[in-house]
Parts: structure tokens; sequence; C-alpha cells
């Protein structure tokens, strides 16, 4: 796993969920500000974006698609669920997938290892049952 995946996270509960989750699977991750954005996300496996916090992630995001270096890189966006508008137009500047925040933290774990290798899946131990009594 030699590629990075770029995040562009303000909300401290989901920038320390990305980092554990991602140093629990070993998946290397860099943060960063939106306005270092297009140039770290040259070479990158993905970016993950927090849109709701990003005043301006829209604006982020088309200059991103704008046809540099990087332009194709997966961009994985998560919001409020109940902001609607925000999704529709990340969606129209280029965004690869928007997600509510609620199935982004959920899945994140599958998400990290689908983006850095795609089609891989981690195992999951299912705990023992319990022995009727």
């Amino acid at each position: 796993m030699s590629k990075t995946i770029v995040a562009c996270v303000d909300d401290l509960f989901f920038r320390s969920k990305i980092e554990a989750t991602a140093r629990h699977l070993n998946v290397p991750v860099s943060f960063v500000k939106p306005s270092e954005l297009p140039g770290a996300s040259a070479g990158a496996a993905a970016v993950l974006m927090e849109l709701s916090s990003n005043g301006d992630a829209v604006k982020t995001i088309e200059t991103l698609r704008g046809g540099k270096p990087g332009s194709d890189v997966p961009v994985i966006g998560f919001l409020s669920h109940v902001d609607k508008d925000l999704a529709k137009k990340a969606e129209a500047a280029g965004i690869t997938r928007v997600m509510p925040r609620s199935q982004f933290s959920e899945g994140l774990p599958d998400l990290l290892m689908d983006l850095l290798a795609p089609g891989t899946k981690r195992e999951v131990q299912e705990e023992p049952e319990l022995p009727d009594e």
C-alpha cells in the first residue's frame, strides 16, 4: 500500500476517527487544508472531504477537477444528511460520491480499504456466541 489517502477535514471528531481507523488498518492518510488540496491530491489514492465545514467546498471541488494532475482522483465527500442542496452542488461540481456523516462513519473501515485497494475486503472476526444455559 504505497498510495496515500488525502483528507480535508476540519471536524476534530471525524479527523480523529479517520486517523484511528487508518492507523488500525495501516492505511496512510495525510490531512490538508482546502487550499492545499489540489496539489496534495496528485498521486493520491483518493480524497476524503468534509463538505459541511468547508464553506467553499464546491469551489474546492471545481478547482480540483480543473484538469491538473490529480484531477481524476476519486473524491468522497461527507455531510449532514439534511444538507441536500450542498450535496447536489458537490455532485454537479464533479465529486465522486457524497455520503451522509452517519454512513461515512459506519462504513469508514471498508471505505478506506476499498479506496486504497479496490475490491479488498477486510476480515472481521465475529464475536463467539455464548453457550445456552
